[in-house]
Protein backbone atom coordinates (compact mmCIF):
# COMPACT_ATOMS: atom_id res chain seq x y z
CA UNK A 1 0.00 0.00 0.00
CA UNK A 2 2.75 2.48 0.63
CA UNK A 3 4.24 1.57 -2.41
CA UNK A 4 1.35 2.51 -4.45
CA UNK A 5 0.80 6.01 -2.39
CA UNK A 6 3.95 7.43 -4.36
CA UNK A 7 2.20 6.34 -7.55
CA UNK A 8 -1.02 7.55 -6.83
CA UNK A 9 0.35 11.36 -6.07
CA UNK A 10 2.23 11.54 -9.33
CA UNK A 11 -0.42 10.67 -11.33
CA UNK A 12 -3.21 13.70 -9.76
CA UNK A 13 0.25 15.99 -10.35
CA UNK A 14 -0.41 14.63 -14.13
CA UNK A 15 -3.60 14.77 -14.17
CA UNK A 16 -3.24 18.55 -12.28
CA UNK A 17 -0.36 19.86 -14.79
CA UNK A 18 -2.84 18.18 -18.23
CA UNK A 19 -5.96 20.03 -17.03
CA UNK A 20 -3.76 23.45 -16.36
CA UNK A 21 -2.32 23.25 -19.39
CA UNK A 22 -6.02 22.53 -21.22
CA UNK A 23 -7.32 25.15 -19.58
CA UNK A 24 -4.46 27.99 -20.49
CA UNK A 25 -4.87 26.66 -23.98
CA UNK A 26 -8.42 27.31 -23.85
CA UNK A 27 -8.30 30.53 -22.37
CA UNK A 28 -5.37 31.79 -25.64
CA UNK A 29 -7.66 30.48 -28.20
CA UNK A 30 -9.31 33.26 -29.91
CA UNK A 31 -12.93 33.40 -29.28
CA UNK A 32 -15.72 32.74 -32.19
CA UNK A 33 -17.98 35.60 -33.13
CA UNK A 34 -20.85 33.79 -31.53
CA UNK A 35 -19.02 33.56 -28.09
CA UNK A 36 -18.22 37.17 -28.18
CA UNK A 37 -21.91 38.23 -28.85
CA UNK A 38 -23.19 35.94 -26.59
CA UNK A 39 -21.64 37.38 -23.78
CA UNK A 40 -22.14 40.67 -25.34
CA UNK A 41 -25.93 39.71 -25.11
CA UNK A 42 -25.72 38.78 -21.20
CA UNK A 43 -23.70 41.96 -20.43
CA UNK A 44 -26.74 44.28 -22.04
CA UNK A 45 -28.87 42.82 -20.19
CA UNK A 46 -27.26 43.72 -16.81
CA UNK A 47 -27.04 47.17 -18.59
CA UNK A 48 -29.78 47.96 -20.29
CA UNK A 49 -31.25 50.52 -19.33
CA UNK A 50 -28.17 53.40 -17.84
CA UNK A 51 -27.35 56.79 -16.73
CA UNK A 52 -23.90 58.43 -17.70
CA UNK A 53 -22.35 61.45 -17.17
CA UNK A 54 -19.12 61.80 -19.33
CA UNK A 55 -16.40 64.68 -19.07
CA UNK A 56 -14.60 65.53 -22.22
CA UNK A 57 -10.78 66.82 -23.04
CA UNK A 58 -10.86 67.25 -26.84
CA UNK A 59 -7.12 68.36 -28.10
CA UNK A 60 -7.33 70.01 -31.67
CA UNK A 61 -4.90 70.24 -34.56
CA UNK A 62 -5.42 74.17 -34.88
CA UNK A 63 -4.99 73.54 -38.65
CA UNK A 64 -8.17 72.34 -38.83
CA UNK A 65 -9.98 75.62 -37.04
CA UNK A 66 -9.13 77.74 -40.32
CA UNK A 67 -10.82 76.07 -43.10
CA UNK A 68 -9.00 77.26 -46.18
CA UNK A 69 -12.57 78.30 -48.51
CA UNK A 70 -12.30 80.52 -51.24
CA UNK A 71 -11.35 84.01 -50.83
CA UNK A 72 -14.28 85.83 -50.10
CA UNK A 73 -15.37 88.41 -52.78
CA UNK A 74 -15.59 91.16 -50.10
CA UNK A 75 -12.74 89.95 -47.41
CA UNK A 76 -12.76 92.11 -44.13
CA UNK A 77 -9.29 93.76 -43.36
CA UNK A 78 -8.42 91.67 -41.41
CA UNK A 79 -8.52 88.55 -43.70
CA UNK A 80 -4.96 87.25 -45.01
CA UNK A 81 -4.90 83.31 -46.34
CA UNK A 82 -2.46 81.02 -44.46
CA UNK A 83 0.67 80.44 -46.01
CA UNK A 84 2.48 76.99 -46.44
CA UNK A 85 4.35 77.61 -43.12
CA UNK A 86 1.62 78.76 -41.47
CA UNK A 87 -0.03 75.65 -42.26
CA UNK A 88 2.56 73.59 -41.24
CA UNK A 89 3.10 75.34 -38.17
CA UNK A 90 -1.05 75.07 -37.28
CA UNK A 91 -1.02 71.52 -37.90
CA UNK A 92 1.87 70.91 -35.21
CA UNK A 93 0.14 73.48 -32.85
CA UNK A 94 -3.01 71.99 -30.36
CA UNK A 95 -5.67 73.79 -28.92
CA UNK A 96 -7.28 72.15 -25.54
CA UNK A 97 -10.85 72.47 -25.19
CA UNK A 98 -13.58 71.02 -22.58
CA UNK A 99 -17.11 69.37 -22.54
CA UNK A 100 -19.90 67.27 -20.96
CA UNK A 101 -22.16 64.97 -21.70
CA UNK A 102 -25.47 63.92 -19.87
CA UNK A 103 -26.88 60.31 -20.72
CA UNK A 104 -29.93 58.40 -21.01
CA UNK A 105 -29.79 55.09 -22.31
CA UNK A 106 -32.60 52.65 -22.41
CA UNK A 107 -31.96 51.11 -25.96
CA UNK A 108 -33.76 51.19 -28.41
CA UNK A 109 -34.75 54.95 -26.80
CA UNK A 110 -31.70 57.50 -25.78
CA UNK A 111 -31.51 61.23 -24.95
CA UNK A 112 -27.81 62.58 -24.35
CA UNK A 113 -26.98 65.96 -24.00
CA UNK A 114 -23.73 67.73 -24.93
CA UNK A 115 -22.67 71.58 -23.60
CA UNK A 116 -19.18 73.27 -23.43
CA UNK A 117 -16.99 75.89 -25.16
CA UNK A 118 -15.10 75.64 -28.59
CA UNK A 119 -13.25 78.23 -30.77
CA UNK A 120 -15.38 79.76 -33.73
CA UNK A 121 -13.37 79.32 -37.20
CA UNK A 122 -9.85 80.62 -37.63
CA UNK A 123 -9.93 80.60 -33.60
CA UNK A 124 -11.96 84.46 -33.80
CA UNK A 125 -13.72 83.86 -30.56
CA UNK A 126 -14.45 80.75 -28.49
CA UNK A 127 -18.24 80.05 -28.30
CA UNK A 128 -20.76 78.30 -25.92
CA UNK A 129 -22.79 75.19 -27.89
CA UNK A 130 -25.77 73.25 -26.06
CA UNK A 131 -26.97 70.72 -28.18
CA UNK A 132 -29.31 67.52 -27.35
CA UNK A 133 -30.84 64.73 -28.74
CA UNK A 134 -33.71 62.36 -28.21
CA UNK A 135 -34.69 59.21 -30.10
CA UNK A 136 -37.30 56.92 -29.31
CA UNK A 137 -35.96 54.27 -31.87
CA UNK A 138 -38.03 55.74 -35.20
CA UNK A 139 -37.52 59.24 -35.09
CA UNK A 140 -34.98 61.51 -33.84
CA UNK A 141 -35.03 65.19 -32.48
CA UNK A 142 -32.20 67.34 -32.13
CA UNK A 143 -32.35 70.72 -30.41
CA UNK A 144 -29.47 72.90 -30.84
CA UNK A 145 -29.27 76.17 -28.19
CA UNK A 146 -25.85 77.20 -29.12
CA UNK A 147 -26.48 80.71 -30.23
CA UNK A 148 -29.43 82.88 -31.50
CA UNK A 149 -32.94 81.60 -31.91
CA UNK A 150 -33.28 77.25 -30.77
CA UNK A 151 -33.71 75.23 -33.65
CA UNK A 152 -35.09 71.85 -33.77
CA UNK A 153 -34.62 69.38 -36.71
CA UNK A 154 -37.13 66.34 -36.37
CA UNK A 155 -36.61 63.36 -38.98
CA UNK A 156 -37.14 59.38 -39.17
CA UNK A 157 -34.21 57.35 -38.12
CA UNK A 158 -33.77 55.60 -41.60
CA UNK A 159 -32.58 59.15 -42.50
CA UNK A 160 -29.83 59.30 -40.57
CA UNK A 161 -26.99 56.62 -40.29
CA UNK A 162 -26.00 57.55 -37.08
CA UNK A 163 -28.48 58.31 -34.34
CA UNK A 164 -25.61 59.46 -32.00
CA UNK A 165 -24.36 62.21 -33.92
CA UNK A 166 -22.19 64.08 -31.83
CA UNK A 167 -21.05 59.93 -29.89
CA UNK A 168 -20.21 58.86 -33.00
CA UNK A 169 -16.37 58.04 -31.79
CA UNK A 170 -16.49 54.34 -32.22
CA UNK A 171 -14.89 53.84 -29.31
CA UNK A 172 -17.54 54.71 -26.83
CA UNK A 173 -20.30 53.02 -28.98
CA UNK A 174 -18.74 49.61 -28.26
CA UNK A 175 -17.66 50.50 -24.68
CA UNK A 176 -21.29 50.77 -23.55
CA UNK A 177 -23.41 49.26 -26.19
CA UNK A 178 -21.41 46.70 -27.80
CA UNK A 179 -23.80 44.26 -29.91
CA UNK A 180 -26.44 46.45 -30.04
CA UNK A 181 -28.25 46.80 -33.45
CA UNK A 182 -29.74 50.01 -32.50
CA UNK A 183 -27.83 52.19 -30.93
CA UNK A 184 -24.09 50.27 -30.76
CA UNK A 185 -22.19 48.52 -32.93
CA UNK A 186 -22.04 44.97 -34.19
CA UNK A 187 -19.37 42.31 -35.26
CA UNK A 188 -21.05 42.44 -38.38
CA UNK A 189 -18.40 41.74 -41.38
CA UNK A 190 -15.60 41.04 -38.80
CA UNK A 191 -13.81 38.02 -38.73
CA UNK A 192 -11.36 36.17 -35.76
CA UNK A 193 -7.01 36.27 -36.16
CA UNK A 194 -5.72 33.15 -35.65
CA UNK A 195 -3.99 33.82 -32.65
CA UNK A 196 -4.35 36.35 -29.75
CA UNK A 197 -2.71 39.23 -28.63
CA UNK A 198 -1.87 40.39 -24.71
CA UNK A 199 -3.20 43.74 -23.19
CA UNK A 200 -2.82 44.03 -19.91
CA UNK A 201 -1.78 40.60 -19.29
CA UNK A 202 -4.90 39.60 -21.06
CA UNK A 203 -5.29 37.03 -24.36
CA UNK A 204 -7.47 39.03 -26.18
CA UNK A 205 -9.02 38.26 -29.66
CA UNK A 206 -8.62 40.61 -32.41
CA UNK A 207 -11.22 40.85 -35.06
CA UNK A 208 -10.72 42.58 -38.28
CA UNK A 209 -13.08 44.11 -40.99
CA UNK A 210 -11.90 45.59 -44.21
CA UNK A 211 -14.08 47.78 -46.68
CA UNK A 212 -13.26 50.08 -49.36
CA UNK A 213 -11.84 52.74 -47.42
CA UNK A 214 -9.72 50.96 -44.60
CA UNK A 215 -9.42 48.09 -42.14
CA UNK A 216 -11.03 48.17 -38.47
CA UNK A 217 -9.26 45.90 -35.78
CA UNK A 218 -10.79 45.65 -32.15
CA UNK A 219 -9.12 43.96 -29.74
CA UNK A 220 -11.52 41.87 -27.16
CA UNK A 221 -11.17 40.52 -23.99
CA UNK A 222 -11.51 37.08 -22.80
CA UNK A 223 -14.99 35.83 -21.03
CA UNK A 224 -13.87 36.96 -17.61
CA UNK A 225 -13.76 40.28 -19.04
CA UNK A 226 -17.02 40.50 -20.28
CA UNK A 227 -15.16 40.30 -23.86
CA UNK A 228 -14.86 43.60 -23.48
CA UNK A 229 -13.20 46.23 -26.74
CA UNK A 230 -9.66 47.72 -24.95
CA UNK A 231 -8.64 48.99 -27.86
CA UNK A 232 -9.89 49.88 -31.60
CA UNK A 233 -7.66 51.42 -34.37
CA UNK A 234 -8.38 51.63 -37.78
CA UNK A 235 -6.00 51.59 -40.73
CA UNK A 236 -5.91 52.58 -44.66
CA UNK A 237 -3.11 51.73 -46.56
CA UNK A 238 -1.00 50.70 -43.44
CA UNK A 239 -1.36 54.07 -41.81
CA UNK A 240 -2.75 54.90 -38.99
CA UNK A 241 -5.80 57.11 -38.99
CA UNK A 242 -8.24 56.31 -35.89
CA UNK A 243 -6.44 54.62 -32.27
CA UNK A 244 -8.33 54.21 -29.22
CA UNK A 245 -7.89 52.74 -25.55
CA UNK A 246 -11.06 51.61 -23.09
CA UNK A 247 -10.06 51.05 -19.64
CA UNK A 248 -12.77 49.20 -16.85
CA UNK A 249 -12.87 48.57 -13.71
CA UNK A 250 -14.98 46.02 -12.09
CA UNK A 251 -18.29 46.56 -10.10
CA UNK A 252 -20.09 43.50 -8.45
CA UNK A 253 -23.66 44.34 -9.67
CA UNK A 254 -22.84 45.56 -13.22
CA UNK A 255 -19.58 43.63 -14.03
CA UNK A 256 -17.24 45.49 -16.36
CA UNK A 257 -17.73 49.19 -16.81
CA UNK A 258 -15.82 51.66 -18.58
CA UNK A 259 -13.78 54.51 -16.60
CA UNK A 260 -12.22 55.97 -19.64
CA UNK A 261 -11.60 56.17 -23.58
CA UNK A 262 -8.99 57.64 -25.16
CA UNK A 263 -9.29 58.43 -28.53
CA UNK A 264 -6.83 59.76 -31.16
CA UNK A 265 -6.84 60.18 -34.56
CA UNK A 266 -4.54 61.42 -37.15
CA UNK A 267 -3.03 62.88 -40.10
CA UNK A 268 -3.38 60.19 -42.84
CA UNK A 269 0.14 61.05 -44.40
CA UNK A 270 1.98 62.47 -41.26
CA UNK A 271 2.41 60.51 -38.14
CA UNK A 272 0.80 64.21 -37.02
CA UNK A 273 -2.52 64.55 -33.92
CA UNK A 274 -5.52 66.12 -35.85
CA UNK A 275 -7.81 65.78 -32.54
CA UNK A 276 -8.30 63.52 -29.16
CA UNK A 277 -10.85 63.03 -27.13
CA UNK A 278 -10.37 61.98 -23.52
CA UNK A 279 -13.73 60.72 -21.65
CA UNK A 280 -14.16 60.56 -18.48
CA UNK A 281 -16.98 58.33 -17.10
CA UNK A 282 -17.86 60.21 -14.49
CA UNK A 283 -20.90 58.60 -13.40
CA UNK A 284 -22.71 55.09 -14.96
CA UNK A 285 -25.53 54.06 -12.95
CA UNK A 286 -27.30 50.75 -14.53
CA UNK A 287 -30.44 49.70 -13.92
CA UNK A 288 -31.75 52.39 -13.10
CA UNK A 289 -35.15 54.01 -12.87
CA UNK A 290 -36.06 56.72 -15.54
CA UNK A 291 -39.47 58.16 -16.01
CA UNK A 292 -40.64 57.73 -19.69
CA UNK A 293 -40.82 61.61 -19.17
CA UNK A 294 -37.21 62.07 -19.62
CA UNK A 295 -37.21 60.87 -23.07
CA UNK A 296 -39.32 62.85 -24.49
CA UNK A 297 -38.85 66.47 -26.03
CA UNK A 298 -39.71 69.98 -24.62
CA UNK A 299 -39.36 72.78 -27.38
CA UNK A 300 -38.73 75.95 -26.28
CA UNK A 301 -40.76 78.75 -26.90
CA UNK A 302 -39.63 80.82 -30.03
CA UNK A 303 -37.34 77.43 -31.57
CA UNK A 304 -37.18 77.16 -35.16
CA UNK A 305 -38.41 74.13 -36.23
CA UNK A 306 -37.70 71.83 -39.25
CA UNK A 307 -39.46 68.71 -39.59
CA UNK A 308 -38.91 66.30 -42.47
CA UNK A 309 -41.92 64.20 -41.80
CA UNK A 310 -43.69 67.24 -42.81
CA UNK A 311 -43.61 68.36 -46.75
CA UNK A 312 -45.27 70.51 -49.18
CA UNK A 313 -46.42 69.41 -52.56
CA UNK A 314 -42.92 69.94 -54.33
CA UNK A 315 -41.13 67.79 -50.95
CA UNK A 316 -39.67 70.59 -49.41
CA UNK A 317 -39.73 70.52 -45.55
CA UNK A 318 -41.97 72.95 -44.37
CA UNK A 319 -40.40 75.03 -40.99
CA UNK A 320 -42.05 76.88 -38.48
CA UNK A 321 -42.21 78.47 -35.53
CA UNK A 322 -42.86 77.24 -31.75
CA UNK A 323 -45.83 79.05 -30.21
Amino acid sequence: MNRCLPLLILTQIVFSIAASSTTEAAETQPLTIKEINQIWQQRRERLQVMRVELSLEIATSKLLLYPEEEEPVNPPSTYSPLTKADMERLKKELVINHARYSILLDSPKIRYRQWGRFPSDRMKETVSFDNTCFSNGLTVTRLMQSQGTPSIAIFKKTETSDVFSALSQLPLRWALLAGDHDLGETLEGFTARSKTEPILDLDCTVLERTDSEGTACLWVAPKSHDCTVLKYEYHNADKLLVSSHIQYKIDKDWGQVPTTCDLKSFYGNENLLRNSYKYFFDVLHAKASIPAEEFQVKFPHGARVWDSRKRDADGKVIPYTVK
